[in-house]
């Protein structure tokens, strides 16, 4: 089978432009695809260097440059050693420049510069990961959104998710029979996201826990005993309408993610 290889090139880290490729590239679903990244690729003698491996390799380019002089010269040289490439950024800059009525800075690695909202990330992080599971609810108040649900709905990774963003989230288990903290009815009930799924996708998830762990419970992924989970938890939600209630079966964390950041409750984080 033909190996395929494909060079990342940014002045930035790249990152960008790797994950929209790979995105694409779950469309075809290829199993022998080869990628590499050069990051920090700021001068045409390196562009030079960089499209004369990529010849060698029979390589794609795809390209993300701030710079349009080094976007250009990226294109040409391409052009000149017969080498696949593709823009990712030129067009996207240019529309946005004629949507705006102002050029692009042209400053590479802004995406992932350490500013004050690199640093409110970093704080987010900290908060969601001391609030997993019940911890410090004292502090509720101070969380911008908080997960509520049974066991294996997506509540931690949907966190740490969110809390790339910026977000501080607290979640909390909701356990048969057992009463939620008090604090949970004194912060703003429209924070408050619960999730649900249904009982058959839930033993699934879990059986699966149990296998990776090696151990075997019949309570925990038991049908008749999660459908009386979930009912307990659906009961919950009934008694406050001002929760916001999320269905998360057969959902990425991402699909979820966006889900949430569409409710009104979540403002939008300013550029």
């Amino acid at each position: 089978m033909a190996e395929y290889s494909i060079f990342v090139v940014s002045d930035g880290t790249g990152e960008t432009a790797t994950k929209m490729a790979k995105a694409a590239l779950l469309q075809f679903k290829p199993s022998n695809i080869v990628f590499k990244r050069h990051s920090n690729i700021r001068s045409i003698d390196s562009i030079r260097q960089v499209v004369k491996e990529a010849a060698r390799d029979c390589a794609l380019v795809i390209h993300t440059f701030a710079s349009e002089e080094l976007r250009k010269a990226m294109e040409e040289i391409c052009l000149e050693r017969d080498v696949p490439s593709h823009d990712l950024l030129g067009l996207l800059l240019q529309k946005l420049s004629e949507f705006i009525g102002a050029p692009p800075s042209q400053k590479p690695g802004l995406l992932h510069q350490v500013d004050d909202d690199y640093f409110e990330r970093i704080d987010a992080l900290a908060f969601t990961v001391r609030h997993d599971d019940n911890r410090s609810p004292e502090d509720l108040p101070s969380a911008d959104i908080i997960l509520l649900g049974v066991s294996r709905t997506s509540k931690t990774p949907l966190g740490i998710y969110l809390a790339q963003d910026g977000r501080k989230v607290a979640n909390l288990s909701i356990v048969l029979g057992e009463q939620l903290p008090s604090q949970i009815f004194e912060v703003d009930q429209s924070r408050i996201v619960g999730l649900t799924t249904t009982p058959e996708r839930l033993v699934e998830v879990r059986r699966a826990r149990l296998s990776r762990l090696g151990t075997l419970d019949s309570a925990y992924a038991d049908l008749a005993h999660v459908t009386e989970e979930l009912n307990y938890c659906r009961k919950i939600f009934d008694q406050n309408p001002a929760w916001t209630r999320v269905d998360v079966t057969g959902k990425s964390v991402e699909e979820i993610a966006s889900e949430i950041q569409d409710k009104p409750f979540v403002k939008e984080r300013p550029l």
